[in-house]
């Protein structure tokens, strides 16, 4: 299993750190706050993400943040 940390800044201005879980070789990205599932993502192949999963009901503003940040975790 891979791990990555991301920071996003959020549109309050504020900064929220989460971790990035990935298997190697794999399209799905699942993203933590601590040790809770935040959301799921999956690569598909054209440069973007697909929301698979969330359970964490993040709103579309921090989806596309982290769809932005995971782009470069993909390269």
């Amino acid at each position: 299993m891979e791990q990555f940390d991301m920071q996003l800044m959020l549109k309050d201005g504020a900064f929220a750190d989460y971790q990035v879980k990935t298997e190697k070789n794999s399209k799905r990205y699942e993203v933590y706050s601590g040790e809770s599932l935040v959301a799921s993502f999956e690569d598909d192949s054209q440069g973007s993400f697909t929301l698979s999963d969330n359970p964490g009901n993040i709103d579309e503003d921090l989806q596309s943040r982290m769809i932005e940040q995971l782009k470069g975790f993909s390269a």
